[in-house]
């Protein structure tokens, strides 16, 4: 395997080669999905599907390639804690990113203008998480095969909890005013054709991630629980960084959000993926426990935005951004714990 090959190159050269492979491959994500929210925004005008419902299906799926890409190598590397710590750690990141993003966004205070229907998928991500972390504490609700039932029931609570979500949604808006000479057609076949070259890009660039994260960790005397929580989670999450920016910049405020919302709930779908992937059982009974660090500060960090999302009336909170700060806290709290716990 090519992957295979470059970790043999980046190996046995200390941190520096695949820590500079590492930043590398990042910054190739970050330009290749800088145009996915653009694509995505013209779609939503387009279909009149909304840009909740865009931002986090579509666009949280799309940006969401990553991890699963990254994931599923490092199922077949096993390098489950680089994996499992990538897609908690990137739930982390995205709230990060979120709290950020509303303490400097200036035109308005972000997390309260956007739909209030967010803080639903906001529970559903909360929920998908508390699977996973039961999982790992009980090591695994039993198995199908060598794939986990708790995994297969994730799966079916996401989409379960998708489709009722999508069913107590207002109506549909129509479709927005094109410009002269577009038609949906159009419009839609720009955007598949944009989304298809983006998502070709992150599947030739997102597996270098897993192997120089991992060749990293072993040069460098992290543990892989660390790396994958922090640095894999914090690169996987680029193309939700890049979407999310370029969403504020045309004034697309829920497919900003819904796209981190979303790819948080998604993101914990990829771990079935994994599941098929590793043929020795069961993935989540095999991580470290220290992955339930992670779990519960993401847990905190996704119910604070959920707070942030419905405080709607509580206006004089809003200048002190107080969700925000306890997000950013919450972030550098686990980062220490998982520095400290994984020596």
């Amino acid at each position: 395997m090519i992957a295979e090959w470059i970790g043999g190159r980046l190996g046995g050269q200390g941190p520096l080669p695949p820590f500079a492979a590492f930043l590398l491959a990042g910054a190739c994500i970050y330009l290749v999905a800088s145009r996915l929210a653009r694509h995505a925004d013209a779609i939503a005008d387009a279909t009149g599907i909304g840009r909740l419902w865009i931002g986090s299906l579509l666009l949280a799926a799309s940006t969401s390639l990553p991890e699963l890409v990254t994931d599923v190598n490092a199922a077949l590397l096993d390098a489950l804690d680089i994996g499992v710590g990538d897609l908690f750690g990137s739930t982390l990141t995205n709230m990060l990113l979120l709290a950020v993003l509303d303490l400097s966004y200036r035109r308005r205070r972000l997390l309260q203008e956007v739909s209030p229907q967010l803080a639903s998928i906001g529970l559903l991500a909360v929920v998908l998480t508390a699977v996973a972390g039961s999982a790992i504490a009980s090591g695994g609700w039993g198995s199908v095969g060598h794939v986990g039932v708790e995994t297969i029931a994730i799966l079916v609570l996401y989409l379960v909890g998708m489709h009722a979500i999508y069913q107590d949604s207002p109506p549909t808006a129509p479709p927005q005013q094109l410009e002269l000479g577009d038609t949906a057609r159009t419009v839609l076949r720009r955007g598949a054709i944009g989304f298809a070259l983006a998502l070709a890009g992150l599947l030739i660039l997102t597996p270098l991630l897993v192997v120089s994260a991992h060749v990293l960790a072993r040069e460098s005397g992290l543990g892989d629980t660390f790396v994958g929580t922090l640095l894999v989670g914090a690169t996987t999450s680029f193309p939700e960084l890049a979407a999310t920016v370029a969403a504020l910049r045309i004034g697309a405020l829920d497919l900003a959000v819904g796209n981190l919302l979303g790819s948080n709930a998604f993101n914990m779908c990829v771990l079935l993926a994994m599941d098929l992937a590793y043929t020795h059982g069961p993935v989540l009974r095999h991580v470290s426990p220290t992955h339930l660090i992670t779990v519960q500060f993401a847990v905190l960090s996704i119910g604070l935005g959920m707070i942030g999302i419905l405080a709607r009336g509580h206006r004089r909170l809003a200048p002190f951004r107080i969700v925000a700060l306890l997000i950013v806290g919450s972030y550098a709290l686990a980062a220490w714990l998982l520095g400290t716990a994984d020596r």
